[in-house]
């Protein structure tokens, strides 16, 4: 059945729709911030910073998802703009760890009702059980695309 889903058509392709969706919310979040594609970027960046300042470059790369290379030039303009700040590990200061300011912090919370108000849209006559099995089927998927590889495990958000 699942192997039908992804053959017959794109109409039926939840890999798909699933691109379709993150697109259309991308979308709306630009429009509505009035800023650019990379306000997308500094969204992800700042919401796991806000909850796990510290990761290193390639850790953070690990949850948003974003390519190491593009994400060291967007924390490099987030730096100059003092949302973020490099800083040498306690113990190892070989290892550098990105944590968040204050102003990545304002920055984050002025986002955060424009993010959940294109959420809200997007989840208009879904009840809470269905986003609930949503989110487990959605964990299920990216545990089985962890086996094949690296990767962020949705259980690290649980």
């Amino acid at each position: 059945m699942a192997d039908q889903l992804e053959v017959d058509s794109f109409r039926t392709s939840i890999l798909y729709w699933i691109g379709v969706l993150e697109q259309m919310s991308n979308q709306q979040f630009v429009d509505e911030t009035r800023g650019g594609k990379s306000d997308v970027s500094i969204w992800r960046t700042l919401s796991i910073l806000s909850e796990l300042s510290g990761l290193t470059v390639s850790e953070l790369s690990r949850y948003t998802q974003i390519e190491r290379t593009a994400l060291s030039h967007l924390l490099t303009q987030m730096e100059k703009n003092g949302l973020v700040e490099r800083r040498p590990r306690q113990g190892d200061r070989r290892v550098i760890e990105i944590h968040i300011l204050e102003d990545g912090i304002a920055t984050f919370q002025r986002m955060l009702p424009i993010r959940r108000a294109v959420f809200r849209r997007a989840t208009d006559g879904v009840s809470e059980e269905e986003l609930q099995g949503m989110m487990s089927t959605l964990h299920k998927l990216i545990d089985n695309l962890n086996t094949a590889g690296a990767a962020v495990s949705p259980s690290a958000g649980k």
